[in-house]
């Protein structure tokens, strides 16, 4: 505790030598003259700038001007615009350690406020402004990121195989945030705020993309017909395909739908999990007043480890397995891979668990010991089970499901989409060109299957599954794989859009984490596009491309304020829209409710 103190006091002394003196003045003069002509002085100009690396100071900006052609060019001093922002209070450090802090690393402003304080000895920053702060931290990225377009651009054309992963994400009542993807080095380009997802809005977004990056070589997106269109509009002739992971992934809804749909009515209709939820609860209840009472300990978990109990069987042992039982069908989750459905039918998982427990319950029964010793709770645990089982709509259904089931993973394992990595719905998916052949040959293999297993198949619901997976791919196979590169050089083919879907997770979880809303409808009405460039900031080529390091970001942002237009204007345009709302500056005229009957009437 004493070290920590002491390095916490020599930081603290050594920031304060560093600094410039409390309230010192310093003058900045901009240049004498421009192009050989002399320059006037228009006016001088005084304002406190607080700077992590200047502390506090008076800055005396000595403004000149030039009148040319009935204009007048105005020049600031070149050194103190490298500090801070014209006009602004709040240098351009500040404004990086405070975007920094709050986007990346997620922390609330009163942290923030507090380490401000604290760690750097600066004085008290009040919330508006450190809010002002994030904004223009936004503002700055986004500058900074346009001007490094050029490079990145450079970069891209170089390295060769440029393909774009597009899509849009949305909360409830907000525009959609459409997105551009670079799917090899994960960055992100750009993209727009529209009001929703329609063809021209697409296709103009990514036109104006195009304009700083070039054309891709190819597009990948999902199955929205509008992305369809909006791709063929904005480049005509150029190669777009479909997520494979996306495809796979309706297949499996319209599989399932029919043979879920089925069993949840039955399951209702039967009421096995009302039931079973209410002898769960009056075995617990029997077992807390028995342990409280000090009547019987528990102690399957000590036999289940393998410990010796002297105390024997106990009256609770049986109703302990019967709960044991219980708690394993509702562990049904686990069977699946983190991927939601389809690619997880919880349903079906919960289905095979209850035959699992029923066989289990039926051969716990089938000893005569023990069935004299199970409570009356376990017979009927069975016999609910065993009814639920045998019911001709549950067998039915089971059926159905574990068909489509069997065509789903097969589907799966032919495009090699089987969960894998620790969180499977953001992995790539990504093949080698050389598989490529491989897996197009595995899908006509299947194909060929299935319309032989078709032939052979009675069942008419059975056959639908068949002609489900068939439409599908009639329709989408020519948008699945790349046109085949010539040259033997092995490159990887990216095959899903899980890259910026995860994008869009990883801004939304840290929106969550950052002021614990689960809903998002004001974040996402008020945060500009700006916001999703973020994440570049974690890739380490986007920073070597346009920054060099992290450290460097507050001289690029001085850098970009150059020539980056007034923060205000900027900020004018990123205020939330209220749609069907009026600005206030209309409804306070004074003839505004004659004007609008007027308007109607007329």
């Amino acid at each position: 505790m004493l070290v920590n103190e002491l390095r916490e006091s020599v930081h603290m002394q050594l920031n304060t030598v560093g600094q410039l003196p409390t309230q010192a003045e310093y003058r900045f003069e901009s240049p004498l003259e421009f192009n050989g002509q002399k320059l006037f002085v228009q006016k001088t100009a005084n304002r406190t700038v607080v700077s992590l690396n200047f502390f506090k100071f008076q800055a005396r900006e000595v403004i000149r001007e030039k009148r040319e052609g009935g204009q007048t060019l105005t020049f600031h001093s070149p050194r103190l615009t490298s500090i801070v922002p014209s006009g602004a209070r709040y240098a351009y450090d500040l404004i990086a350690l405070v975007g920094i802090k709050s986007y990346l690393e997620n922390r609330k402003l009163k942290s923030i406020q507090e380490e401000i304080s604290s760690r750097y000895g600066l004085p008290y920053i009040p919330f508006s402004s450190l809010y002002d702060l994030q904004r223009k931290f936004l503002f700055y990225l986004g500058q900074v990121h346009q001007q490094a377009a050029p490079r990145l651009k450079n970069y891209l054309q170089q390295r060769g195989n440029n393909t774009w992963l597009i899509d849009g994400t949305i909360e409830p009542g907000t525009p959609v945030f459409l997105g551009v993807k670079e799917a090899y080095e994960g960055i992100f380009l750009g993209g727009a705020k529209i009001p929703t997802e329609n063809d021209r809005d697409i296709s103009n977004c990514l036109i104006k993309v195009a304009q700083f990056y070039g054309v891709p070589d190819e597009t990948l997106h999902d199955l929205s017909e509008r992305m369809f269109n909006a791709c063929e509009i904005a480049f005509p002739g150029n190669p777009h395909r479909v997520c494979h992971y996306h495809l796979v992934r309706d297949i499996g809804e319209d599989l399932y739908e029919v043979p879920q749909e089925m069993l949840n009515k039955r399951l209702r209709a039967m009421k096995l999990q009302h039931n079973l939820k209410d002898q769960r609860s009056n075995q617990t209840q029997w077992l807390q007043k028995a342990v409280k009472g000090k009547q019987m300990p528990l102690i399957l978990k000590d036999l289940l480890n393998g410990k010796e109990i002297d105390n024997g069987w106990t009256k609770g042992l049986g109703r302990e397995v019967l709960l044991s039982l219980h708690g394993w069908m509702l562990d049904y989750p686990s069977d699946g891979n983190r991927q939601g459905f389809p690619f997880d039918p919880y349903h079906l998982y919960f289905q095979r668990r209850v035959v699992i427990a029923y066989d289990a319950s039926q051969r716990l029964l089938s000893r005569e010991t023990a069935k004299k010793n199970l409570p009356k709770a376990f017979l009927t645990f069975s016999s609910k089970l065993e009814n639920y089982l045998s019911d001709p709509l549950i067998i039915e259904a089971t059926e159905l499901y574990e068909k489509a089931f069997d065509i789903f993973e097969r589907l799966r394992a032919a495009l090699r989409l089987g969960a894998k990595g620790s969180n499977p719905m953001h992995e790539l998916y990504e093949l080698q060109s050389d598989e490529q052949n491989e897996v197009s040959e595995s899908l006509e293999e299947l194909k060929k299957q299935f319309d032989e297993s078709k032939r052979d198949c009675s069942n008419p619901k059975q056959i639908k599954l068949y002609d489900i997976v068939k439409v599908h791919l009639e329709k989408y196979e020519p948008y699945l794989f790349p046109a085949k590169a010539n040259g033997t050089e092995k490159y990887q083919i990216v095959r899903t859009t899980n890259g910026i879907e995860s994008h869009w997770s990883q801004g939304k979880r840290a929106r969550r984490q950052t002021h614990g809303r689960s809903k998002l409808t004001r974040d996402f009405h008020a945060l500009p596009l700006e916001y999703m460039l973020i994440p570049n900031l974690n890739n380490a080529r986007y920073i070597e491309i346009v920054l060099g390091s992290l450290e460097q970001l507050p001289e690029k942002m001085a850098e970009a304020g150059k020539t980056s237009g007034p923060y205000s204007h900027w900020y004018k345009k990123q205020k939330p829209v209220h749609i069907g709302r009026l600005p206030a500056r209309m409804l306070r005229r004074e003839t505004f409710i004659d004007d609008l009957i007027n308007i109607f009437n007329n």
